[in-house]
């Protein structure tokens, strides 16, 4: 079980004026929480030691949080169980830690990381991306940071679900097997190409065999006047 450490601090005060506070003095919100913590911690984490500790090669999902305050420095192992953005400013707005213990599943989300070029790519294909992470439950120890998912085979019009993609042994995955993580698709104005030349066959079989019937009927009552 791969481990970071991040410094953090409990935070002695909450309400959204005092948050709104914090994140203008360049600190971020959070809290610690899991089944052995007889209550969540507040917590604010300094929004420069956070960017140099997300942007580390090493993407362990297992982070030792450093709790300091006045009285003692504790330690706990966590992951990052959720985050909040601004969606209009795309700022991080708050972080929630969730305590791990060895031996202990956790349930908890990992980003799938799209390996290759599908050979449906190489001859004009889109790549639609409609699962980009997967609902995992594993020991600590088993957490991957990524899932990877191999493309390189799909052609047009082929897809996986997520009962295709391969997990390590140990990890059982949550989201429903039968749902689209990723399909290679024509682009929409080859799909219209498509739908109007089905159109205009259609057209013509019908008008073929419109003209067929007219014939047939035509040569029937020629044949009509004949007898009589």
């Amino acid at each position: 079980m791969e481990k970071r450490k991040l410094k953090v601090k409990l935070r002695d005060r909450t309400g959204k004026e005092y948050v709104k506070k914090l994140r203008k003095n360049g600190l971020l919100p959070a809290v610690l929480y899991g089944p052995h913590l007889k209550k969540s911690l507040p917590l604010e984490v300094d929004m420069k030691e956070l960017r140099s500790f997300l942007s580390q090669s090493d993407k362990a999902k297992i982070i030792t949080l450093e709790i300091t305050d006045q009285k003692t420095d504790k330690q706990h192992n966590v992951i990052i169980k959720d985050s909040q953005w601004d969606l209009i400013k795309g700022d991080l707005q708050h972080l929630d830690f969730y305590a791990v213990t060895r031996g202990e599943t956790v349930t908890t989300t990992v980003p799938i990381s799209f390996v290759g070029k599908s050979q449906g790519e190489k001859i004009g294909g889109i790549v639609e991306h409609l699962v980009r992470e997967l609902d995992l439950e594993c020991l600590p120890k088993d957490l991957p940071s990524i899932i990877e998912v191999d493309i390189t085979p799909l052609g047009l019009g082929d897809s996986l679900s997520v009962g295709d993609v391969k997990v390590p042994s140990g990890i059982k995955v949550l989201t429903h097997p039968q749902e689209v993580v990723v399909s290679v698709v024509l682009p929409a104005k080859e799909e219209v190409k498509v739908e109007e030349k089905e159109a205009v066959e259609e057209v013509e079989v019908v008008g073929k065999e419109k003209e067929i019937e007219e014939t047939e009927k035509e040569e029937t009552e020629k044949k009509d006047e004949g007898k009589e």
